[in-house]
C-alpha cells in the first residue's frame, strides 16, 4: 500500500514539477512580480497537497504590502521552503549546492533564490550586496540562520553573517518555527534532510511519508535598531527556541 501511494504521489509531483518548469519558462518572463509571487504561492500549496502535507499556522504574518521583511526559521528539510512559500513567497538565501539539485534547483533559481558560494572568500560580502538590492527593490527574504538542517527536536546555533544587510537596512525580522507531525502526534522521521542524505533520497523519503501536518508558529516582529548582528542572532535564536518548545509542544 505504501509503494502504491508513493507511486501515485510521484506521478502527481512529477506532473506538477513539469508544470512549474513550463510556468517559469513561458509565464514568468512576461509577468509582473505580483503575478509571479501569486503563482509561486499557489504552486507551493499544490505541491504540499500532492505530498499530503497540511500546513497549520499559529499566529499571523505581517502585511507585506508596504514593508519588506526577512523571515527566519529553523531548518529541517527542503520542504521548509515550500511551506513558507505557501504562506507568503519570499526570496530565499541558500547554499549554492541547491542549484545543482535535479529540476528543483533550476526552479529555485527561477523563483529568485539568492545563492551563496561558500567556497568563495568574498561570498558573504557579495551575497550581502545582493540581499540589500533585493530589499530595496521591495522583495522580502527568507533565511535559515542555522545554516544547516536538523531533526527538528532542537534549535542549532544561529549564525550572524547573513544578518548584516538587514541590520544596515533596518529591515524587520519575523521569526518562525516549524515541525512536521504524524497523525499520532509524533514527529515525522521521513522529513528531516540530515546527515549524508542526498536530495533524491530525501525526496523519495518524503514520497513514502504518511499524511503529515506541519505546524508553523509565527513570532513577533523584531526591528534591528542599534543592535549588532551577533546580538540579533541571539535574539532570533531565543525567540525561535521559544516558539519551537513552548508554542509547538
Amino acid at each position: 500500500m505504501i509503494r502504491i501511494t508513493s507511486t501515485i504521489k510521484l506521478v502527481f509531483v512529477s506532473f506538477h514539477v513539469v508544470l512549474g518548469v513550463i510556468t517559469c519558462t513561458l509565464v514568468f518572463p512576461v509577468s509582473s512580480k505580483k503575478v509571479r509571487y501569486g503563482l509561486i504561492r499557489k504552486w507551493a500549496q499544490i505541491l504540499l497537497f500532492y505530498l499530503r502535507i497540511r500546513v497549520e499556522r499559529i499566529g499571523e504574518l505581517p502585511n507585506f504590502r508596504n514593508q519588506t521583511y526577512i523571515l527566519t526559521s529553523n531548518h529541517i528539510s527542503w520542504v521548509d521552503i515550500f511551506v513558507i512559500h505557501s504562506l507568503h513567497p519570499v526570496r530565499f538565501v541558500s547554499k549554492s549546492e541547491v542549484r545543482s539539485w535535479p529540476i528543483f534547483g533550476w526552479l529555485a533559481n527561477k523563483s529568485g533564490t539568492l545563492f551563496l558560494e561558500r567556497q568563495n572568500r568574498k561570498a558573504t560580502h557579495m551575497i550581502g550586496n545582493d540581499m540589500v538590492v533585493a530589499l530595496r527593490e521591495g522583495d522580502s527574504l527568507g533565511l535559515f540562520p542555522e545554516s544547516t538542517t536538523s531533526d527538528g527536536l532542537q534549535i542549532l546555533p544561529f549564525k550572524s553573517s547573513m544578518l548584516q544587510p538587514a541590520v544596515s537596512e533596518k529591515t524587520p525580522f519575523v521569526p518562525i518555527a516549524l515541525r512536521y507531525y504524524l497523525a499520532n502526534g509524533k514527529l515525522n522521521p521521513h522529513i528531516p534532510f540530515v546527515g549524508d542524505m542526498n536530495f533524491v533520497s530525501s525526496l523519495f523519503g518524503v514520497l513514502k511519508s504518511p499524511r503529515t501536518t506541519v505546524r508553523v508558529a509565527i513570532g513577533n516582529i523584531i526591528t534591528p535598531v542599534d543592535v549588532h548582528r551577533r546580538e540579533l542572532a541571539q535574539i532570533l535564536e531565543k525567540d525561535t527556541h521559544t516558539l519551537l518548545h513552548e508554542v509547538l509542544q
